[in-house]
């Protein structure tokens, strides 16, 4: 099944029963001690865990899209950087992902495979943005697709976008970046 056709996730109430075996004793501890300290019995605490890691609209698709990882080692590529081996060294946490589908309007994978094919012409972009990392994060070409996306958008949209995702960053910059997006697309520049 292509990723544009793959349904989203939704977490129906027929559930079904996992069992999980040869956790290493030092994880097994850390489920131990974090679902005792979350007052959750252990079995409580990875259902909890498991349905939002596989609930991430975002994450499910840096994991199995192949375009994606195929322009990950791409840029990797471009900025002579090394791309992490675990596909679980996504950039942004789960919050981050809702808050990129939330400002973004993303609903599907549909919206996501579109969004990625659009913005693979202007990876590049983003490389030379983040010139000098050594080491980049599966999801890296996902990321830079969304960034992409959203320059294409309003200012209000971008602003909403840095003060929710990348307010770590001063405004200016992340705003000159985002106009580099535009150029790149031959947008005209954002009005301020």
């Amino acid at each position: 099944m292509s990723d544009a056709n793959r349904p989203q996730l939704k977490f129906p109430t027929n559930l079904r029963t996992l069992t999980v075996r040869n956790i290493p004793a030092a994880v097994d501890e850390a489920i131990t001690e974090q679902a005792k300290r979350a007052g959750r019995s252990k079995s409580d605490y990875l259902q909890e865990f498991l349905v939002a890691t596989f609930d991430d609209l975002i994450g499910n698709f840096i994991r199995t899209s192949e375009l994606v990882a195929l322009m990950d080692r791409e840029m990797a590529r471009m900025m002579d950087a090394e791309l992490t081996e675990s596909p679980y060294d996504t950039g942004l946490t789960l919050d981050g992902h809702r808050e990129f589908c939330r400002i973004l309007g993303i609903l599907s994978y549909a919206d996501l495979q579109r969004i990625m094919m659009a913005g693979v012409p202007h990876l590049s972009v983003r490389a030379r943005q983040l010139e000098g990392l050594t080491r980049l994060s599966q999801g890296a070409s996902l990321y830079a697709a969304l960034l992409a996306e959203a320059a294409t958008r309003d200012e209000k949209t971008l602003l909403t976008l840095h003060r929710s995702l990348f307010h770590i960053m001063d405004e200016e910059h992340f705003m000159r970046e985002a106009g580099e997006f535009r150029a790149a697309m031959r947008l005209p520049p954002l009005e301020q």
